[in-house]
């Protein structure tokens, strides 16, 4: 059961897949640049803002401070008033125009979360890895697979009768026997490993003993078998070493598609999106084109609920949002987290491939399976990029 983890894991990343190919790099391509696109104008549009309200308080502070310094020369009582009436309107606008700065930057940083946050479920299923990652782990699998080596199958026919025959005479041939019954027979493509191969290896030897000089050609074929055996055993050892680390991924996975949900289900409330109408113009849309004008009009329900918001809840409006974009946030970095150490797991192979490549029996397979671990690991660089996903959910959001 353990072997399929890894399959399994990223797999995770793929539910929901419909196609595969050369379009689908495509399509994971479009999808990227749209989403780029719509946070590069959220940024465009904030900074703007931004500056247009940092150029506006700059001058009514200099224009407070050129009134301050004509007050304290003015003698006339009536230009006094006249001079205070308006240091208080532009003292007014001056608290206006930080509230406004303060407004946007909280409007643009929640259009950033949210647009990363609905992004991360196609992150979170890339088009583009299934074919790789089957043809990868299948072959992978293959190659510790005794029954695809030639001559085995009918040699292990011959091995197995000599078992049963044998083994109320000899215990190591019992053990066998009964290993065989319960971890699956070798021609079913049971993998070599821990305890089974090394009663396996004590029975093989036995076979071999006890073959006489007459089954000269038996006992050559017995031998590379029993050579190839003991290749596979360590193969599939060295193998599980890589695959145990796709254990621990597989459940942060599972806790990421949770948590991304829940954070998924409370934001939609917060904004008063419906979320069957959500899944109908996002999640289940399949023309790109239209997903991104789904999320533009998106980008301007956020900026009015957080206007709205200040305006109904004075107080504490901002925390309203501003824990919601740090869980965001933090799903985000996970998120990266979670892409680099599946990336580095990937290239864990390359090492199982080196030390293989020179063996008898199994390293003329290296090649193909070489030529596999590179096109998935190609597939998942087009998909993602572990560090940069990181380095911009660091810096996913403007500082007021």
């Amino acid at each position: 059961m353990r072997r399929n983890i890894y399959l399994l894991t990223l797999m995770i990343l793929l539910s929901g897949v419909n196609a595969f190919g050369q379009t689908d790099s495509i399509k994971v391509s479009l999808e990227q640049s749209l989403k780029q696109s719509l946070l590069k104008s959220i940024q465009v549009k904030t900074d703007s803002m931004d500056d247009q309200l940092g150029t506006k308080l700059t001058d009514l502070d200099d224009r407070i401070q050129m009134l301050d310094k004509s007050l304290s020369q003015t003698s006339s009582e009536t230009q006094k008033i006249e001079k205070l009436i308006e240091r208080v309107k532009l003292i007014e606008d001056f608290q206006q125009a930080e509230k406004d700065a303060e407004l946007n930057i909280y409007q643009g940083n929640y259009q950033s979360a949210i647009i990363n946050l609905v992004s991360m479920e196609r992150e979170l299923r890339p088009l583009i890895l299934f074919s790789a990652a089957r043809d990868f782990f299948q072959t992978l699998n293959a190659i510790g697979n005794p029954t695809q080596y030639p001559g085995f199958n009918n040699w292990y026919k011959g091995f197995k009768s000599y078992v049963e025959e044998n083994k109320k005479e000899n215990p190591s041939l019992s053990v066998v026997s009964n290993l065989v019954s319960l971890t699956g027979d070798l021609s079913a493509g049971t993998p070599i490993f821990g305890t089974f191969s090394q009663a396996l290896f004590m029975g093989m030897s036995n076979y071999i003993d006890n073959l006489g000089k007459r089954d000269k050609k038996l006992k050559e074929q017995s031998q590379q078998m029993f050579e190839l055996v003991a290749e596979l055993g360590a193969y599939t050892n060295d193998k599980n070493l890589i695959e145990t680390e796709w254990e621990a991924i597989d459940t942060e996975l599972e806790e990421l598609k949770e948590l991304y949900a829940q954070n998924l289900d409370k934001n939609l409330k917060i904004l008063g999106v419906d979320k069957a109408e959500f899944e109908r113009r996002y999640s289940n849309e399949n023309d790109a084109n239209r997903r991104y004008e789904y999320l533009n009009e998106l980008t301007n329900i956020i900026a009015n609920r957080v206007k709205t918001e200040r305006e109904v809840n004075a107080k504490n409006w901002k925390n309203t949002f501003y824990n919601e974009m740090a869980e965001i946030q933090s799903l985000k970095i996970r998120f990266g987290g979670i892409t680099f150490r599946i990336s580095e797991n990937i290239s864990k192979y390359n090492g199982l491939i080196d030390k293989y490549k020179e063996a008898k029996h199994i390293g003329p397979r290296m090649n193909d399976l070489e030529s596999k671990l590179n096109s998935l690991k190609s597939a998942f660089d087009t998909a993602f990029n572990p560090l940069e996903y990181i380095n911009a959910a660091n810096k996913m959001y403007k500082v007021d």
